[in-house]
């Protein structure tokens, strides 16, 4: 899995590439990041979540998205884009920073992942697991609530996953199924404190 870092850069080179050009649409983004791998696709349309404002307008389609391509994921198929999302628009500037982002996180990343416990990416009862683990945060992570991390808390754990499949890395695997326990204190702390408010 070695060569898979240097083809995740050249994607994001790609991205950087065609975002001097102009704004890029969804449909565009999927066509140049879908060969590359569904969990390189999910990676990418999670990065945007590592800052601790949500993102007006954009945490819901993304979320829907994540679930999509991590159903195609498990199901071992092309990913597919729904036409009500193909033209939707995604700023240069956003991409740029994005891809640029990526490519520094993989930078430390690389370091520490590796090929192991691959039982956790290969048995399909695991493999089911993990796309409970994708869809689940991404629901939460579709909730367009105006809290702080609301979105960065569940797209850690989508994060961790995906990194894990993307090298067979059951380790990264495992700590995502350990971040749900934090995402599930998380929103629970939300769910009661909006109880104690109403």
């Amino acid at each position: 899995m070695a060569s898979l870092k240097s083809r995740f850069i050249s994607a994001m080179d790609l991205l950087q590439e065609e975002a001097s050009k102009g704004d890029l649409t969804l449909r565009r983004v999927f066509v140049l990041l879908g060969e590359e791998g569904h969990a390189v696709l999910v990676l990418f349309l999670c990065l945007p979540f590592m800052q601790p404002i949500p993102i007006p307008g954009l945490s819901t389609p993304l979320g829907i998205l994540i679930s999509l391509v991590a159903i195609f994921l498990f199901r071992q198929r092309a990913p597919w884009l729904p036409k009500r999302f193909e033209n939707l628009k995604i700023s240069a500037d956003v991409v740029i920073k994005v891809s640029e982002v990526a490519e520094k996180i993989w930078t430390y990343v690389s370091r520490v992942v590796k090929e192991r416990l691959t039982l956790l990416h290969d048995f399909w009862a695991f493999r089911f697991i993990n796309l409970v683990v994708f869809i689940g945060n991404a629901v939460l992570l579709s909730l367009p609530l105006p809290i702080p991390f609301s979105n960065t808390v569940p797209a850690i754990g989508i994060i961790l996953c995906a990194i894990g499949h993307m090298e067979k890395d059951g380790v990264f695997i495992l700590f995502s199924y350990l971040w749900c326990l934090i995402v599930a204190s998380f929103f629970a702390t939300l769910a009661m404190g909006a109880i104690h408010f109403v």
